[in-house]
């Protein structure tokens, strides 16, 4: 069986030939700390920027609203409509909170879903919106 070539570390100016690794043994650590450390900004940057946009879901008036809405909804209406009978566990807005913030409290604008489905449906929104940026 043929083995694989050998190829230069990935980090930068270093030249020790490695199989089947991107880093040599002395770098690895080095580029997992880099990683780690950049994971860490990332997610302190969203996490400060979500507390601000995410402000609503806080509020007294939006817990007592989407408890009544879940009430009145008790239903994923996601898997109700593939045929399947699953609890509700949050309440989603059809069009976003953060570009249409006067559709917050309207009944017409919020459905009941359950994590997975919410997920799901975040998932295929943030594709769109990625796609529309390219």
């Amino acid at each position: 069986m043929a083995r694989r070539p050998l190829k230069p570390c990935a980090w930068a100016a270093c030249s020790v030939l490695v199989c089947g690794e991107t880093y040599c043994d002395k770098h690895k650590p080095l580029a997992q700390q880099r990683d780690a450390e950049r994971i860490k900004r990332t997610n302190q940057d969203y996490n400060e920027r979500r507390d601000d946009s995410d402000a609503l879901y806080k509020t007294y008036r939006w817990r007592k609203f989407s408890e009544l809405f879940r009430k009145r909804n008790p239903l994923c209406k996601h898997c109700s409509e593939l045929g399947k009978t699953t609890q509700a566990q949050l309440v989603d807005h059809i069009l976003p909170h953060k570009t249409h913030p006067e559709l917050a409290f309207t009944w017409a604008n919020l459905r009941s879903l359950c994590w997975a489905c919410h997920n799901q449906i975040g998932a295929k929104v943030g594709l769109v919106k990625n796609k529309k940026s390219l």
